[in-house]
């Protein structure tokens, strides 16, 4: 490596340590930070670094690693659980907002290829701000947070045919209906032989190199696994960026997920933040300058175009009035992928530089306003919301969770019912609470928890939470008769819905589990197996034996029956589903 170049690094790794540090301590997007960054020390601010093509290559491992990370998160049972407002509500907003955007930049004497690039590119938000501060405020298990999370997902799904219609567009002379479709049919190809290949080698792969116990030898693995998808799909004539997605999709699928992201997440971080940097050498202060209120113009323009159409769609597909006014304003802004499309689209051609520009400080500046956009949404929602929010009617209820599938009920918000709902959150699985206390309801929903008020034992209030699309209920509470009360409610109503209790002791448990309850567990009997389990870790016992005399004592209270009991419960409620499938499906063909 030459000297330059390793001092290129080191300014960009400076630079980024400063700036980045002071936007953090200002609760400002390391995103902004990292722009900022690049813009001072570029060929447009102080020029310590003069020549921002030579910074190319960090970019493009910023980007790969961006589209790895992306489609690290997209799991099918993801996917599948929120599938009508990923591909439905999700798919419209991207279709809607592109048509927009691109036929005003048609109008603005922008060519056909540039006005579509500039639609679908601005058509995207920021999934790292819109992450980052649903993150910060506790609100991701909301529905807002549910809602933004849909939107974004169908997105990042976008991204691959994105790239390839950039490079497709390049081309002279191509009609857009066949640009659009090879677009489709290539990330496609690509993708199902890097998932063909891939599921057959990678599970094998992953556990050869975990049961060698070495974390260097599996992080260079992941790095092998990314950058050859990314040579193969650059070989094929696609992109860098195609392949990592593709990566990512197939890694999300496999037991080793959670080792992988913690892995790369240095890598990741650093390397989008150079990329981002590289975005910010670009921007030239001379056209901010002379175009400062067209900037200003085409950034109020964009966030109204977006926040409109999210909040029209949001009601369409009946969600509340509150949940789409904020999820509009969260997701108004532009995407950091965009500078990844439109730095593509000037290289090809597609698009002017000077456009460009512009463009990037438009998505820059929409990102920074995001966060007041939020706080003056929450105002507005407020001032048109007067009804107390504890005490909600059913069919406001059934409004806010319109769109779970596959959810958890937690019944009782109490210390135990909000550690439970911490864990749910923490694994990106969707719930809702319910509990009769309005102080807890009060502090719950204030924190940005979905809770709601009701008695569990009252089956209007359950059925508006989606009990009949539930994936269980557990019940938290510590009050024996009403827990008693609850699991025979619902396991009268829905018997082959998996019921998770907690009793106060054994013989409770006994009750419980007789009433209807899948699985009830002791408090004091649990809670006697995990302190004498600590004593035995003290004494010098071994890990693995103190986890088999905890199964063993386990296995004595809970018997194999109880175990049983959740699979015929499971078997039973697929049986049941896919009667209902069949008997709508032939009553559709009657």
């Amino acid at each position: 490596m030459e000297n330059t170049n390793i001092n290129e690094i080191i300014i960009l790794l400076a630079a980024a340590v400063f700036i980045v540090t002071v936007f953090k301590l200002l609760n400002l997007s390391p995103v902004l930070g990292y722009l900022a960054a690049g813009s001072a020390i570029g060929p447009h601010g102080f020029k310590i670094i003069t020549d921002a093509e030579s910074t190319h290559h960090i970019a493009e491992f910023g980007v790969v690693f961006l589209l790895f990370a992306i489609g690290l998160e997209l799991t099918f049972d993801r996917l599948k659980s929120m599938r009508m407002h990923v591909f439905g509500l999700g798919t419209a907003q991207v279709i809607i907002t592109a048509s927009i955007i691109g036929y005003f930049a048609f109008l603005l004497g922008i060519d056909t290829a540039g006005a579509i690039i500039i639609g679908v590119g601005l058509s995207l938000s920021s999934t790292a701000i819109v992450l980052q501060i649903l993150a910060e405020r506790g609100e991701e298990a909301t529905q807002m947070g549910r809602l933004s999370l849909s939107v974004l997902i169908l997105q990042d799904l976008a991204v691959a045919p994105l790239l390839i219609m950039v490079t497709l567009l390049a081309k002279e002379n191509v009609e857009l209906s066949s640009v659009i479709s090879d677009a489709l049919i290539k990330a496609a190809v690509a993708i199902m032989l890097i998932f063909t290949v891939g599921s057959m080698l990678l599970r094998p792969l992953y556990r050869l190199i975990a049961s060698a116990q070495s974390q260097e030898l599996f992080i260079a693995t992941t790095l092998f696994i990314v950058l050859g998808s990314s040579f193969f799909t650059e070989w094929a004539g696609l992109s860098l960026a195609l392949g990592a997605f593709a990566a990512g999709l197939l890694v999300a699928e496999t037991e080793f997920r959670p080792q992988v992201e913690a892995d790369i997440l240095p890598f990741k971080g650093l390397l989008m933040g150079l990329f981002f940097m590289t975005v910010g050498m670009k921007i030239d202060y001379h056209i901010i300058s002379e175009n400062s209120y067209q900037l200003l113009f085409l950034t109020c323009m964009l966030i109204i175009i977006k926040s409109s159409v999210v909040m029209l769609l949001s009601r369409l597909f009946g969600f509340r009035r509150g949940c789409s006014i904020q999820a509009g304003f969260l997701l108004a802004q532009g995407s950091e992928f965009a500078f990844v499309l439109f730095g593509l689209a000037a290289k090809e051609g597609v698009m002017d530089e000077e456009i460009t520009q512009i463009i990037m400080v438009v998505i820059t500046l929409s990102m920074a306003l995001t966060p007041m956009m939020l706080v003056m949404a929450k105002k507005i929602v407020r001032r048109l919301e007067l009804k107390n929010p504890v005490h909600l009617d059913i069919g406001d209820i059934t409004k806010e969770t319109i769109d779970l599938d596959g959810h958890i009920i937690v019944a009782g918000f109490g210390r135990l019912g909000r550690t439970i709902c911490e864990l749910l959150a923490s694994e990106n699985i969707n719930y809702v609470a319910l509990d009769d206390n309005p102080t807890n309801v009060h502090k719950g929903r204030k924190n940005g928890y979905p809770v709601f008020y009701g008695n569990a034992d009252r089956m209007d209030i359950l059925k508006s939470l989606g009990i009949e699309r539930a994936e269980l209920v557990a019940i938290t509470l510590d009050n024996e008769m009403e827990s008693n009360k609850i699991v025979t409610a619902i396991s009268g109503t829905f018997p082959f819905l998996p019921i998770i209790a907690r009793a106060k002791d054994r013989r409770h448990a006994k009750e419980l589990r007789h009433a209807g309850a899948t699985v009830a567990l002791a408090e004091m009997f649990e809670s006697s197996l995990m302190i004498g389990g600590s004593i035995l870790q003290f004494t010098g016992i071994s890990d693995n034996e103190v986890r088999r005399v905890i199964e063993q004592f386990r296995e004595k209270e809970y018997p194999i029956s109880s175990r049983k009991n959740i699979l015929h419960t499971n078997i039973m409620r697929s049986v049941k589903k896919n009667q209902i499938i069949n008997k709508s499906d032939s009553s559709d063909d009657d």
